[in-house]
């Protein structure tokens, strides 16, 4: 923007030098204009005057004029009302007119503050200080013409480095020319300014301020494609970052139906295991019931020992009580009955145990979700799936974030990007999480498999121990049976019984013996039905970790697909508002010409509208110095001899 300023100020400044010496048509009376505009220091005008610059021939000009005089001839000028008549054989003859109550097209400001405090021009002169200088232009709403919208301004304030120093203006050109610091601002048609010069001073004084007025008639070529070039990119940019928006956020509407479809099965998980806890239980309370059942068995045992001692005695009185004989008999029924009984609860327990042994494992924990509709190898593969979409993502994501971050203009689209990034990264941490629960549940489930394993091996030894048991008991009673249908030969045998009685007590010495070890046998069967128990729990606990864990990444997946869906509405949006930024930036780069070229109007007069054919009209305004006054002892009075030019810029103060 200064490089500009500068160039404009390079070429009002050599428009102001040649506008004077401007070539003219040879038509009659067509002319150009000097307005000549004096001010106090302050920028209140004090004087206006025209000068009309005109070709040889018969004359006649228009203007209500004070006084007219011709600057460069003798010829006699005749005025009737507004109209000016001569005729002129010089090549280029000059009429100046004075004008009265004329509005200027500008209002022109100048304030002196010292030490803060705002002075006069006469009170500021010889004063030392921090200076600041207030100058602002603003149009003249009471000039009707429209020189401030087509003319620009070239305002010069110079001030002498002997009495100022440490000076600024930041709006302005500056330049050394001699030991005088130049201060040029330049002001576009249609523009007004409001700036401020700083200094510190010592005796100030500063010479007048120059401010020159010219048609402004640019003819600029501005090569735009550099920018609407990088405006595509951008706009191809926008529309990648909406393509990529729109694909995360299908992805996440997918993954969020995927994460129901999960939820809903961990939900059917979490119930599966606590029946199977549920089950556990009543398996731990059925083994315990037939623990307490041995325990009644190897509670008789010694009733069953010190009985034998008194089988002499029992099988006389068979002999002669046939009754107590009978109820013996009821008492094997029942004794075959209630072993037969065991027997049949061991065969269920070890055939429950192998049905919890087919049942329970990694790969009918993967039967069962698979029948409630979710497929543990295909969530898995799903899972590395999305975390690989997901990554590729992130990595689009952060290319784009770096092609963008540390523009400023882009500030709250890179802050949008990095959140986006932080929670696909987020997602991807969730799913890996997910893949390493499966692995970890199958891990669980085998070795779960194996304790049940270790359980059928040893309901199957009992199974085996008891029926031999079991037929040995079926054996004692089948022959007491036998002995007592044969009750005649029994009475016969009892001295032989009797002979053979240590063995028969050896044989109940051995089955009580054999009954301890089927009780310490059971005993383990109960350990591992604990071990079962607790191991039940703990599946509990981990399926009801893993169904919240479930939860949480299904409201995570859910505030995904939400942030995807604005981030999707949002890139659109932003899509829709860049469209056609190119034609948008076009107009405004023709607009900004505009502004700063000028208007291409026909050039009217400024003091008459009557004068139809006026070539050029360029303003000079000039304020007063601020000087200290001279004392009358230092005043000489010398008589210069000057030339026209000179007599000329003295008439309005300029030399």
């Amino acid at each position: 923007m200064k490089l500009f300023n500068k160039i404009i100020s390079a070429v009002l400044s050599l428009l102001i030098m040649i506008s004077v010496s401007l070539p003219v048509s040879a038509e009659s009376s067509e002319k150009e204009e000097v307005i000549y505009i004096m001010t106090n220091a302050n920028g209140t005008v004090s004087g206006v005057y025209a000068v009309n610059i005109f070709n040889s021939g018969d004359i006649t000009d228009y203007g209500e004029y004070d006084n007219v005089k011709m600057l460069n001839t003798s010829d006699e000028i005749t005025v009737d009302g507004d109209k000016i008549t001569f005729s002129t054989n010089s090549d280029k003859a000059y009429m100046q007119g004075t004008l009265t109550d004329t509005e200027i097209p500008w209002e022109i400001s100048i304030k002196y503050i010292l030490n803060g405090v705002e002075m006069t021009a006469d009170e500021i002169a010889g004063k030392s200080g921090d200076l600041e200088i207030r100058f602002s232009v603003e149009k003249n709403k009471n000039c009707k013409t429209d020189f401030f919208d087509s003319y620009a301004l070239q305002a010069t304030f110079t001030l002498d480095t002997k009495l100022c120093s440490e000076i600024t203006a930041n709006d302005a050109t500056m330049a050394n020319v001699g030991s005088n610091k130049q201060i040029t601002y330049t002001i576009l048609p249609n523009k007004g300014i409001d700036t401020k010069i700083t200094a510190k001073v010592k005796n100030y004084e500063m010479s007048a301020v120059s401010i020159n007025g010219i048609k402004m008639n640019l003819d600029l070529e501005v090569d735009s494609s550099e920018i609407t070039d990088k405006v595509s990119d951008l706009n191809d940019g926008i529309d990648k970052i909406d393509d990529g928006a729109k694909q995360v956020y299908n992805g996440s509407t997918e993954l969020k139906d995927g994460g129901n479809t999960l939820k809903s099965n961990s939900s059917n998980l979490n119930s599966g295991t606590k029946n199977l806890d549920n089950g556990v239980d009543k398996l731990s309370s059925g083994i315990q019931t037939l623990q307490n059942g041995l325990d009644e068995l190897d509670s008789q045992s010694e009733n069953l020992t010190s009985g034998s001692a008194q089988v002499k005695s029992a099988l006389e009185k068979i002999q002669t009580s046939l009754d107590s004989v009978s109820a013996d008999a009821d008492e094997l029924k029942e004794l075959t009955s209630a072993s037969g009984q065991i027997k049949t609860a061991i065969t269920n327990l070890k055939n429950g145990a192998s049905k919890l042994k087919s049942n329970l494992g990694y790969a009918q924990y993967k039967a069962t979700m698979s029948a409630n509709g979710l497929d543990i190898d295909k969530l898995s593969i799903g899972n590395s799936q999305a975390i690989k979409s997901l990554t590729e993502q992130i990595s689009q994501l952060k290319e784009t974030l770096e092609k963008i971050q540390g523009n400023e203009k882009y500030k709250e689209q890179a802050e949008q990007l990095q959140t986006q990034i932080s929670q696909l990264t987020n997602i991807v941490t969730l799913l890996t999480g997910s893949n390493g629960m499966i692995s970890g549940t199958e891990q669980y489930l085998n070795g779960l498999s194996g304790g049940v394993s270790e359980l059928y091996t040893g309901l199957e030894q009992l199974e085996t121990n008891y029926a031999e048991f079991d037929k040995s008991i079926n054996t004692l009673a089948n022959n007491l049976s036998e002995m007592l249908v044969n009750i005649s030969k029994l009475s016969d045998g009892i001295d032989t019984l009797a002979d053979q009685y240590k063995t028969l007590d050896g044989g109940i010495k051995s089955y009580t013996g054999g009954v301890k070890e089927i009780i310490k046998g059971y005993s383990e069967i109960k350990g591992g039905a604990s071990d079962l128990a607790k191991g039940s729990d703990s599946l509990v606990e981990g399926t009801e970790a893993f169904d919240g864990g479930i939860a949480s990444l299904y409201s995570g997946i859910t505030e995904l697909s939400d942030g995807a869906g604005e981030l999707y509405k949002g890139t659109d949006k932003m899509k829709s508002k860049t469209s056609g930024m190119n034609e948008k930036i076009n107009d405004k780069i023709d607009d900004v010409i505009s502004s700063i070229s000028g208007s291409e109007s026909e050039t009217c007069s400024f003091v008459s509208d009557k004068n139809t054919d006026v070539t050029s009209v360029q303003f000079v305004i000039k304020t007063d110095k601020i000087e200290i006054e001279e004392k009358e002892s230092d005043k000489v009075n010398t008589k210069e001899k000057l030339s026209f030019w000179q007599k000329l810029l003295r008439l309005f103060g300029l030399y």
